[in-house]
């Protein structure tokens, strides 16, 4: 073998392995990444390594590696799940230095949490999303881990799990049994009693019908007999309108003579108002004679007592006693 082609093959081989090393390490030397570590209390299941880590939705990494550590003496597992972060899509609005490391503390101090979220229906297919809750309790358990780890919190997936499980399924089933079969037994009842039902149902309607027969042939004698009377009456309106007519002059001469008289009785009546005036001369004329009858009957009193008296006195004057 010639020296050139050992020389080519052991450059070869050594440009393979860099390639090889890069390429199993993720390109971490040239990419700017930096990795956190996040513990979920709820299942991953739908969770692979490489599935998306967003921020608000916004993608700014993957899931690197999803490992289980056991604890045979407490009887608990843990599965720290390793994020890898591109740190050049995350910049700082507070002027600090580009470049500089993540100061996941301080973020985390500001609310900064994770969260699984689903990231296909079809597939169930799950992802991490990062968002700012400030709040939220802070739980850290792998302070071993030596990554920064970032707290996180309950699913919507995972909440909605837990009100499934609370809910009381063998009870709601017996309900729902028992509410079917009583739906059933009404529905047999209905059955039993919608024969004769329909049949009263059916008699009603043509006893129905028979009352709107009789009620159509009474509306049109009464419509026949009112036309008639509205007929009747509306000659009767012209005959009165002819009378009228014909004695609206006995009837003008009337009013004229009833005017005359209503004119004479006013005359006398101003006429008996004079007589009876305190000035007037017939009611003078009457006062004195209605003195002279006062003195009259008082002169016949006289002479009627003194004839009680004295009965001679008719025959022999008033002179004797």
């Amino acid at each position: 073998m010639r020296p050139a082609t050992v020389g080519a093959f052991i450059i070869g081989a050594f440009g393979l392995t860099v390639l090889l090393i890069l390429f199993f390490s993720g390109t971490h030397w040239f990419s700017g990444a930096s990795r956190v570590v996040v513990f979920f209390h709820e299942s991953i299941a739908g969770l692979d390594a490489g599935a998306p880590v967003t921020l608000r939705g916004a993608p700014i990494g993957l899931v690197k590696s999803i490992t289980i550590r056991l604890s045979p003496g407490a009887i608990t597992a843990r599965i720290p799940v390793v994020l890898e972060l591109q740190s050049n899509k995350v910049t700082w609005e507070d002027n600090k230095p580009a470049g500089e490391e993540v100061d996941y503390e301080r973020l985390v101090e500001t609310g900064l949490r994770a969260q699984l979220a689903l990231q296909s229906f079809i597939t169930g297919q799950l992802r991490v999303d990062l968002d700012f809750r400030p709040g939220t309790p802070v739980e850290l358990v792998g302070r071993d881990e030596g990554l920064p780890e970032i707290p996180t919190i309950e699913s919507d997936l995972g909440h909605f799990r837990e009100e499934v499980t609370k809910l009381k399924l063998k009870e709601l089933a017996e309900a729902g049994q028992r509410a079917l079969s009583a739906v059933e037994r009404l529905s047999d009842h209905l059955d039993a009693e919608m024969g004769p039902l329909s049949m009263s149902i059916h008699n009603t309607l043509d006893a129905a019908t028979h009352t709107l027969e009789d009620t159509d042939e009474a509306v049109r004698r009464v419509q026949a007999e009112a036309s008639t009377a509205l007929h009747d009456a509306d000659l009767l309106l012209v005959d009165a309108h002819r009378q009228v007519d014909n004695r609206s002059g006995e009837l003008s001469r009337a009013l004229i003579s009833a005017d005359r008289a209503a004119n004479q009785a006013e005359i006398f009546l101003k006429s008996l108002n004079s007589l009876a005036e305190p000035r007037s001369q017939f009611r003078s004329n009457l006062e004195a004679a209605v003195r002279d009858l006062s003195a009259t009957a008082s002169s016949l009193r006289s002479f009627a007592e003194t004839v009680e008296r004295n009965p001679d006195s008719l025959l022999l004057g008033r002179g004797s006693r």
